[in-house]
């Protein structure tokens, strides 16, 4: 018996340390990965790709920034068109629909607008469920947003959020956006609440609450499948 309380206790603590770990990477996460995307929105590419949106732009949850939804997008159409796509990350941790729309949205470059092979990606909305933004505040904001994004932007709706009432929350945002994306035919849908239905433990970061790398295929997977076969010759 004491054999098998010490392979126990050293099962626990080996867990344990695991989970230390991954909190201490949790708490890195935030300036590394900004840095990154401050890094590499100076590095020069073929086609623009703006990122707007909240911590799940940013990539936090994953060791890597690249695995981000963000990345996964830049780094499908690299590998599709045979170009280098030059990302402008703005997503920032914590941001709702009414940050985007004051913060990020002035700071888009111009050529997002004017450039046709230029790509603008947005999601946001798990922030506004988790401070219970009211949701005729978000439709709003949303709207406010989509009606100033140029023609072929892509834009998400909100995550499933696996649990209680953030997600019920979730969810009722989740279908406002699908509301107001389907009202504007020029702006193409994301479905990431249906691809991020029953995130499995493995495929989530260290802090629990944001997807890792894994996860992060089902956001990719999304943009990339709403992007469609666009080349990046036209919005078309």
């Amino acid at each position: 018996m004491p054999r098998v309380r010490s392979l126990v206790l050293a099962g626990f603590l080996g867990v344990a340390a695991v989970q230390a770990r991954r909190l201490w990477l949790a708490t890195t996460m935030e300036p590394d990965h900004a840095a990154y995307w401050r890094r590499r929105g100076r590095s020069p590419g073929d086609v623009l790709l703006v990122a707007l949106g909240d911590s799940l732009a940013q990539g936090l949850g994953a060791v890597h920034p690249e695995r981000s939804w963000a990345g996964r997008l830049a780094d499908a159409i690299e590998a599709r068109d045979g170009i280098r796509v030059r990302v402008v990350n703005l997503g920032v941790v914590g941001a709702t629909a009414a940050d985007v729309l004051a913060d990020q949205l002035p700071v888009v470059p111009p050529e997002a607008f004017s450039d046709p092979t230029a790509i603008v990606a947005l999601a946001v909305g798990t922030n506004d469920a988790a401070q219970d933004v009211p949701v005729d505040d978000y439709r709003r904001d949303l709207d406010a947003l989509c009606s100033a994004l140029p023609a072929g932007a892509l834009v998400a709706d909100v995550p499933d959020l696996q649990r209680g009432v953030v997600r019920e929350r979730g969810m009722r945002l989740s279908a406002v956006a699908r509301e107001v994306v389907a009202a504007r035919p020029e702006l193409r849908p994301v479905a990431l609440e249906a691809a991020t239905h029953r995130i499995r433990v493995w495929e989530a970061g260290p802090d629990l609450a944001h997807p890792n790398g894994r996860g992060y295929r089902r956001y990719g997977r999304a943009f990339v499948a709403a992007l469609g076969e666009r080349t990046g010759s036209s919005r078309a």
